[in-house]
């Protein structure tokens, strides 16, 4: 038998509840054992839930999970970061084993929670912490072991991917596709995690480390988000018949490694064009295997608890892999030595008074009461020292950078 205990009863909770209901006789009989979730917590428990769940199995009390000895697995399917991480670190010194969609806690805290598991014997899991339901992590550790994983590339959130095919397709502004999203439920209230592109860099963090074997920190990664993008800048791109989209990119560089996330130009024929509305896609390279590339829904109650649920599976059948992913490499970090070609707006008045742009400059795209360039092959350390030294701040400017 594997008891469960459930950590939260929202949007994922409900849908791991849901796959569970539909599929259990098919998973029973691939376990061969039963499966039973022996306990939810919850914030409040007199909350009336439309859905039929047994007796008695709810509570408010982590206790009731932590200190059952029945219980061997931990879903953790809360939106906390603290108690959330509190509880993952209890499981995990309990010998229970944990999986989570938590990507905060999974980035945040990845080297501590991974060696207590080893520590442990137990499994830590987070198949859905990263690109929803789209199977990414489980291939990449299967590939480490006989590959050099050279770059790992992706669109990784699904807000920023929709509101820019949303732009680029029907030709609307910026806060007016935010509203669009919100309303949908594709954004949050306050959008700031997703749009200034927090997301996407927990989970490039979390793939980076993994696949490039060595630790890349939250603080290691050049970050640009979308929240600054305008339809100014939507006119130039086209012209170019190219699209924007955010990518985190990490990989290997010279003796060291790149981490960003940035506004990147893609032309229409590319790969990451076709990946539109809400749909993330990861793609990473070995120099045995090659390029892999997967598609897919990024979030989503039902696509997230599929992801957590294959997880689960693996801890049932003993199959997970359960190694610790860091060597004792030490890499510099290059991300201001990229170099390359961008696209950089900036007010006239800017372009007018300031000092440095002209030099960088290739070609104008378009002006008005903005500037659009494209640049010359220069390094991104060398825009952002222009930038610093004109006093423009990162709500005045708009960067990307052509693949």
């Amino acid at each position: 038998m594997l008891n469960i205990g459930l950590l939260g009863l929202g949007t994922v909770g409900q849908g791991v509840l849901e796959i569970l209901s539909k599929r259990k006789k098919e998973l029973e009989e691939i376990l061969n054992k039963k499966i039973i979730i022996k306990k939810i917590l919850v914030k409040n428990i007199e909350k009336k839930r439309n859905i039929d769940l047994p007796k008695g199995i709810i509570t408010d009390n982590f206790n009731d999970i932590i200190e059952d000895d029945k219980i061997q697995l931990i879903i953790e399917a809360t939106s906390n970061l603290e108690d959330s991480y509190g509880y993952i670190k209890e499981g995990l010194n309990r010998g229970k084993h944990v999986v989570t969609a938590n990507k905060a806690i999974v980035s945040k805290y990845f080297e501590e929670l991974t060696a207590l598991a080893l520590e442990n014997k137990v499994a830590f899991l987070y198949e859905a912490s990263v690109a929803g339901g789209i199977p990414v992590l489980k291939p990449l550790k299967e590939h480490i072991p006989l590959n050099r994983i050279n770059e790992i590339q992706g669109i990784l959130n699904g807000t920023c991917n929709y509101i820019l095919t949303r732009m680029f397709k029907d030709d609307l502004d910026y806060d007016e596709v935010l509203k669009i999203a919100q309303n949908l439920g594709y954004a949050e209230a306050n959008p700031a995690a997703d749009v200034e592109g927090h997301d996407t860099l927990r989970k490039l963090r979390i793939l980076s480390t993994l696949g490039l074997q060595v630790k890349v920190l939250e603080e290691d990664i050049l970050l640009e988000g979308i929240d600054n993008i305008k339809s100014f800048d939507i006119e130039q791109i086209k012209k170019l018949n190219s699209v924007i989209k955010l990518i985190g990119e990490g990989k290997y560089y010279e003796d060291g490694f790149i981490a960003v996330v940035l506004p990147t130009i893609v032309t229409k024929d590319s790969y990451f064009s076709t990946v539109n509305e809400a749909f993330n896609s990861v793609a990473f390279k070995g120099d045995n295997v090659g390029e892999l590339k997967f598609y897919g829904p990024g979030a989503g109650k039902l696509p997230t608890a599929n992801a957590i649920l294959t997880d689960v599976l693996d801890i049932g059948l003993n199959t997970y892999r359960n190694n610790n992913p860091l060597r004792n490499k030490k890499l510099k970090n290059y991300n201001y030595s990229i170099k390359g070609k961008f696209y950089l707006r900036v007010s006239k008045l800017d372009w007018e008074t300031g000092k440095g742009l002209e030099e960088i400059t290739e070609e104008i795209l378009g002006q008005g009461k903005y500037i659009g360039i494209k640049t010359k092959e220069v390094k991104l350390g060398k825009i952002y020292e222009i930038l610093k030294s004109l006093n423009i701040n990162k709500k005045e400017y708009f960067l990307g950078r052509f693949l």
